[in-house]
């Protein structure tokens, strides 16, 4: 993906520096201009020092990260919820992707999601989501997760088509758990344009069968050894995101494999 504005939330942390430090490569690959997005905390009395503090840890976390010399990038900061602040940004014109690292969530973390997961949920753009220890160096193969009950061959197929194209990969559309006869008419109508839309690239049509969609999805990719699952995610709701979590939720937490979310 190139000549991008890509915006890369960070809390400084150990994960959000080495993710970055592993992510340069990629972003080297274009004209990519980089957007550093931190939201900062009241902690001291006077908020001069709150101030001076904050821009002394954002000039520590570029100077972890070398690697920002052979890019285009800007830091920018507020005194902010990072939800908020991450929307905000993102909401811009000019913003094109959300790249996010995540370590996931587990026990009460997991009932009330991720910040990732909370993103996700309410961003415009696309997301990159990069599990701890992975890294986009090298996108060989791309699982396009789709069921067609809705059309999948709309303006959120554009960043997966030009990194596609860019990194010159395959992308492999699959299926969990419903064989082509179970497909109604319509379901194979979108079926065949997407395959129309994907004409020029190369692509293929798969099926995989699992107990639970999200594994099946998960242990498709590694056995492929595919290095980015794409989603699009259907709209959230209330009593679905807090009683039973949706395919994107239980992806962003679970997934050791990067997830691109298509919006």
């Amino acid at each position: 993906m190139k000549n991008l504005q890509i915006i890369y939330p960070t809390d400084f942390s150990e994960l959000s520096i080495n993710t970055l430090n592993a992510l340069i490569p990629f972003l080297k690959q274009g004209n990519n201009r980089l957007v550093l997005l931190h939201a900062a905390q009241r902690k001291r009395k006077s908020l001069a020092a709150d101030k001076v503090a904050t821009q002394e840890a954002f000039d520590h976390f570029v100077a972890a990260c070398p690697g920002l010399k052979e890019i285009q990038y800007e830091c920018r900061w507020d005194f902010a919820i990072s939800k908020e602040l991450i929307l905000q940004e993102s909401d811009k014109v000019e913003c094109d992707l959300v790249i996010m690292a995540t370590k996931g969530a587990k026990g009460l973390d997991r009932l009330w999601g991720s910040k990732t997961e909370a993103v996700v949920r309410d961003a415009i753009v696309p997301i990159i989501v990069l599990p701890k220890g992975a890294a986009l160096t090298e996108v060989n193969r791309i699982v396009l997760a789709v069921d067609y009950e809705e059309l999948t061959c709309d303006h959120r197929l554009s960043p997966l088509l030009q990194l596609a194209d860019h990194m010159k990969t395959e992308i492999d559309v699959l299926t969990v758990n419903r064989k082509e006869e179970q497909l109604s008419r319509k379901e194979k109508m979108h079926r065949k344009q997407l395959k129309y839309r994907l004409q020029d690239f190369p692509h293929r049509f798969s099926y995989h069968f699992e107990n639970e969609v999200g594994e099946g999805l998960i242990k498709y990719a590694k056995a492929q050894q595919a290095s980015l699952i794409a989603i699009m995610p259907r709209d959230y709701h209330f009593l679905e995101s807090l009683f039973h979590e949706s395919l994107s939720r239980k992806m962003i937490l679970d997934s050791p494999v990067p997830l691109l979310i298509l919006k």
